[in-house]
């Protein structure tokens, strides 16, 4: 279920254009708009497919396609 992004005033993040410069380990936000849809640590990418897989924050893994969403990476 999508909502509103919601972080301290010390966590920024910057939109990734161009998801081979995301790395495991990385944290990321998922959206669409402006809904958020998903939040956690990337796992795995396959920049070929425009694919990455993440850890979501409940636990759960989640393959994410960058044609579907845009993808931001938090920066602390």
């Amino acid at each position: 279920m999508p909502r509103k992004p919601a972080r301290s005033k010390t966590t920024r993040v910057k939109r990734v254009r161009n998801i081979r410069s995301i790395r495991r380990g990385d944290h990321i936000e998922v959206r669409s708009g402006n809904e958020l849809y998903y939040s956690g640590e990337v796992r795995d990418t396959a920049p070929g497919l425009g694919t990455l897989w993440i850890r979501g924050d409940e636990g759960t893994r989640i393959a994410v396609s960058v044609e579907d969403f845009s993808i931001w990476k938090v920066v602390a």
